[in-house]
């Protein structure tokens, strides 16, 4: 056996929760990295756990699966829904519900095709690896960690979140490249290439290329306040996920009245995955409702002056320009509320509701299916034989 097991069987804390635990999926559809908290020796193991079980090792895998899928692919159109709603500073419908937004989304896909919610799906995935490889690179190039633990000291967990803060900054005119791509109507513009988002982006960095707007921000206008809102989400984020862990655990220890190890040892290596992936969603959406005004004005500055045509989502039959004349990021707020009132930094909020909607129902559907494949790979209990009496002389 190894000599150190996964963060998911520590035993309990009586310190408190930990600064952070991950990962999670940012706004930005980046994953900024994992927190992870240290290992522990195996004589804490208790004997009867079976790190190699098959059972364990299938429900790991396909659970890491399910999660990517309802991450990334699943809930990509809500995404676009949201991202135009939130660049309209026209719409007359703010769509807060998920219900306002069905019947926008039915003649859409009448008219374009269901094609139309999955644009800029590329371009994402794109910044996904050029995020890790920048985050690797900064690791190695300086002495910032890319992962830190609960027992690292403030130095390093203060290196960590520069490296993150920086990571975000430099990505900053990819993340506007990838927003057009993700919120352009695909029948006024042509559709972008595979890598369309990495060229747009370093056109963007160095004002080449197809002739925008004078309304364009310059970038250093926007390496800011793109930087600070990842980081901020990012810490939000995790911080939920900390706390969680560790209220879950102290009630654990509460009320079995028995050790972490004894408690995950005897159960479902399927209850234990998605607990962790609930975890995992629900404080990503926490983050998400408290940062979504921060997001709506972001990807307004990100938009102004690239001569973008979005669906008008109002109709769901047509298509309209998106035009602006931000300042910066507290004009954007003032001339938000004043012109759309405070509720207009909450546009396409019901797209955020139906996102996690889905994702609630495909773990619930996950935790179903992982529960029946479980029970046919257990092996059946078996019967205890009476012992045969000894005959009498």
């Amino acid at each position: 056996m190894s000599s150190k097991v996964p963060v998911d069987l520590m035993p309990i804390s009586e310190e408190g929760p930990s600064f952070i635990r991950g990962p999670y999926t940012d706004p930005f559809g980046i994953p900024p990295g994992d927190f992870k908290q240290p290992t522990v020796p195996t004589e804490s193991i208790p004997e009867n756990f079976d790190a190699s079980d098959p059972v364990q090792k299938f429900a790991g895998i396909g659970l890491e699966i399910a999660s990517v899928v309802i991450g990334n692919v699943i809930s990509h159109p809500c995404i676009v829904i949201r991202r135009q709603c939130q660049v309209n500073r026209k719409a007359a419908k703010y769509h807060l519900s998920p219900f306002t937004l069905i019947p926008v989304l039915m003649r859409l896909h009448s008219r374009q095709g269901v094609s139309c919610l999955w644009k800029g799906c590329s371009g994402i995935f794109i910044l996904r690896g050029c995020s890790i490889v920048l985050e690797t690179f900064l690791a190695e190039a300086t002495p910032f960690p890319r992962e830190v633990f609960s027992n690292s000291s403030l130095k390093q967990l203060s290196q960590h979140l520069l490296l993150k803060l920086i990571s975000f900054g430099i990505l900053t005119p990819f993340y506007c490249a990838s927003l057009v791509e993700t919120v352009q109507s695909d029948i006024a513009s042509e559709k972008p290439g595979v890598l369309d988002c990495l060229k747009e982006g370093v056109c963007r960095l160095l004002k080449i290329g197809t002739p925008r707007s004078t309304r364009l921000l310059p970038m250093w206008q926007l390496v800011g306040p793109t930087a600070v809102f990842g980081l901020s989400t990012y810490v939000l984020s995790s911080l939920i996920q900390s706390v969680l862990h560790w209220f879950r655990n102290l009630k654990l220890r509460n009320t079995q009245r028995k050790t972490l190890f004894e408690y995950q040892s005897s159960q479902s290596s399927t209850a234990k995955y998605l607990e962790d992936l609930s975890i995992q969603y629900f404080s990503s959406f926490i983050a998400s409702i408290v940062m979504y005004p921060a997001e709506t004005m972001l990807h307004r500055l990100y938009l102004q002056g690239t001569r973008t045509i979005i669906d008008d989502l109002d109709s769901g039959t047509s298509v309209l320009p998106v035009i602006s004349t931000y300042e910066g990021f507290v004009d954007c707020f003032h001339t938000i509320v004043n012109e759309e009132g405070a509720s207009g930094l909450y546009k396409g909020f019901g797209a955020l509701l139906l996102e996690y909607a889905m994702q609630a129902l495909l773990l619930k559907a996950a935790q179903v299916a992982f529960r029946e494949i479980e029970s046919m790979f257990k092996p059946a209990k078996k019967p205890v034989s009476e012992p045969i009496p000894s005959e009498t002389t």
